[in-house]
């Protein structure tokens, strides 16, 4: 009896401290990116999406302003500092609001400044009040990249932007876990140059980290090889592992990365004019997706649960919703919105 007794208790003992728990939702940590570097979002707009997250005790909003298309923000760097209310960027009045609103409300802000491919906006603006500096900075390889190439020229500009962006989205509230997203995906030649790739985010990363930000990089242009020499502290925004070969999550768990699921069979919503069947079905993939549903090529999900699986995040992307008035696409957000944090 006692050597039975013994044997549960060790059991009890065993899944308690050594055996992965699963997360209950309430220690789930869930946000939303909204893309308003494809699309024109208003203050009000975005506001109202801030209070939609905080009705359902969401944590964050993760506004991608920067990308090919715009660069949707104020920014003294590219002289881009207008007052007036404009389609094509929010001005520094507009986002200071937007900041003390989603204060108030509980929802961090995570500013998502697209480096160093993603880049043509910026590289635009920069090419049309400073020649020479684009010339030091841009890429001879593709037109929509920073040249993170051992480029200190690049580096600098870099951190420039990063000093400004941080400055702009402080939330007081969050200032021992204020986090920035540095972009890090589909970067050109970063695979053949992987170690100069991996350099570039670690400066830079360890720059926003002096401005006491935390940083997050998407996983699909760093190789097995370089997440060796990538800072272990950089969060890991994980949306697709386009090939076989490309680190999994349980590959980033293993050097103590936290990963975020940003599945983009499931979690990526193109807001337009949809059928209700459609629509349906989006939801659906939604209710459907445990935190642990990365889009990876295995089928075994469930070997992607660690402790360092930070949350989740769905993500409006704006390719296809240029003909959306404001109205109509608040209408749909918030059907998606309600999807997600209910399920």
């Amino acid at each position: 009896m006692k050597k039975k007794l013994y044997f549960i208790f060790l059991i009890i003992i065993i899944s308690v401290f050594f055996l992965p728990k699963e997360l209950n939702k309430a220690e789930i940590e869930k946000g939303v990116t909204l893309d308003i570097a494809r699309k024109h979002y208003s203050a009000n707009s975005i506001k109202e999406i801030i209070k939609k997250i905080s009705d359902y005790n969401g944590d964050y909003l993760q506004l991608h302003f920067s990308d090919n298309e715009n660069y949707s923000i104020y920014s003294k760097v590219l002289k881009q500092e207008s007052d007036k209310s404009n389609r094509y960027y929010l001005t520094k009045k507009e986002l200071k609001s937007i900041v003390q609103y989603a204060n108030d409300k509980d929802v961090q802000v995570i500013p998502e400044l697209d480096l160093p491919s993603h880049s043509k906006a910026i590289l635009t603006l920069l090419r049309k009040h400073d020649f020479k500096r684009y010339e030091k900075v841009a890429s001879s390889y593709d037109e929509s990249t920073i040249d993170f190439y051992d480029n200190r020229h690049a580096v600098k500009f870099s951190k420039e932007m990063i000093k400004e962006v941080s400055s702009i989205f402080y939330q007081n509230k969050y200032k021992n876990n204020q986090k920035i997203s540095l972009g890090g995906d589909e970067v050109p030649g970063s695979g053949s140059n992987q170690k100069s790739f991996i350099k570039y985010i670690n400066t830079i990363s360890n720059y926003a980290n002096s401005q006491n930000y935390e940083t997050k990089i998407w996983n699909d242009s760093i190789t097995k090889n370089g997440l060796k020499k990538l800072n272990h502290n950089i969060t890991i925004m994980y949306w697709k592992q386009k090939y076989n070969k490309d680190p999994n999550p349980k590959d980033f768990f293993k050097l103590n990365h936290n990963v975020e699921n940003f599945n983009s069979n499931t979690l990526y919503i193109f807001p337009r004019n949809q059928s209700n069947e459609e629509m349906i079905q989006s939801q659906k993939l939604i209710k459907q997706t445990r935190i642990n549903d990365f889009n990876t090529k295995q089928s075994n999900q469930k070997s992607n649960y660690n402790t360092r699986l930070n949350g989740k995040f769905l993500s409006f992307w704006g390719e296809f919703s240029l003909e959306l008035s404001q109205k109509k696409l608040l209408e749909y957000i918030f059907i998606f919105i309600k999807t997600f944090f209910k399920s």
